[in-house]
């Protein structure tokens, strides 16, 4: 069957879950390598050999995810990257983790998560014990409905899925689902590879307008990944983050950094003073912070003045 089933059959054919004790022998190894993070080059080329996600069957199975379960899809690349690795990935999470205890420590109120493009949930799952509040934006259904299923899976009452993308403006846009194993790189920036007739309609808002309209709360921590969007997504949000002075957990990609313009532009999105780091890390391992270059740099940290000793004491290199 096509791959493009990953995305159109995940509701319709995750009925029966393979838990730890049912792996076949050749998963077990997999997860195993997984772990071996003191391999020093070839580790995700040899599970490849083992299970590449652009190839492999089905497989549904069920892991635990930081005392949370977790189902997925060894056919799909975000699925297969939490079996072998723990997480999706282990850099981003390992700093969100600090991230929290670190606004915990500085302030006595509660802390509420903005997960924009949430894709399958695997970033809301994680956070959702940890914050007080997380708030989910995938206007995506095949994927919402994924998010959806780990929330019921691990009763969790302190998320809400938010059915919309995030924009500068409220409008209906055409939205071009990922291909292949990962469906979760849809776009709606259309580029010379996608087929214009795979595409559906979505509905994107405003930011600051959804935010006041549904009487949002403070955001603390804001997660943007949207395939290249992440520049509209800012506009649209730029009196909230002024206000909120967030810590951004951001994508930084060529179609972005066409929207912003200019490492000006990308400055001007965020608040004055604003303290800015490359996050990076190998797949299961912790997180590294690196000095942010605008050209280069493929992931974010955005801090606010106030707490650029977070990032300072934890520069490496």
């Amino acid at each position: 069957m096509d791959k493009q089933r990953h995305w159109d059959s995940a509701s319709r054919d995750r009925t029966t879950f393979a838990l730890n004790c049912e792996f076949p022998l050749r998963l077990k190894l997999l997860r195993w390598l997984g772990r071996q993070t003191w391999l020093p080059r070839g580790q995700d080329l040899l599970l490849r050999m083992l299970c590449d996600p652009q190839t492999a069957p089905h497989f549904f199975f069920e892991i635990d995810f930081f005392g949370q379960r977790y189902r997925g899809d060894l056919a799909h690349y975000i699925d297969w990257v939490v079996f072998c690795y723990g997480a999706a990935p282990y850099s981003e999470v390992s700093l969100l983790k600090e991230v929290v205890a670190e606004l915990r420590s500085r302030r006595c109120s509660p802390v509420n998560f903005f997960d924009v493009g949430a894709n399958v949930g695997h970033h809301t799952l994680f956070m959702a014990p940890l914050a007080d509040c997380v708030l989910a934006f995938e206007p995506f259904p095949p994927l919402r409905s994924l998010i959806e299923e780990k929330i019921s899976l691990n009763a969790l009452n302190n998320v809400v899925v938010v059915p919309f993308g995030l924009g500068e403006r409220d409008e209906t846009l055409e939205y071009f689902p990922g291909k292949g194993a990962n469906p979760g790189a849809g776009t709606f920036l259309p580029n010379g590879q996608i087929h214009v007739e795979d595409s559906v309609k979505l509905t994107v808002r405003n930011g600051d307008l959804l935010c006041e309209e549904r009487n949002f709360p403070r955001i603390d921590l804001l997660k943007v990944d949207v395939e290249g969007f992440e520049p509209f997504v800012f506009r649209g949000l730029a009196n909230r983050i002024g206000r909120d002075r967030p810590v951004i957990l951001t994508e930084l990609t060529d179609a972005s950094r066409d929207g912003f313009g200019s490492e000006a532009g990308f400055r001007a999105s965020f608040y004055k003073s604003a303290r800015f780091a490359e996050v990076t890390g190998r797949n299961g391992c912790e997180f590294k912070l690196r000095r942010f270059v605008y050209e280069a740099s493929f992931e974010a940290l955005i801090v606010p003045p106030e707490m650029a000793e977070f990032v300072e004491t934890r520069l490496d290199g």
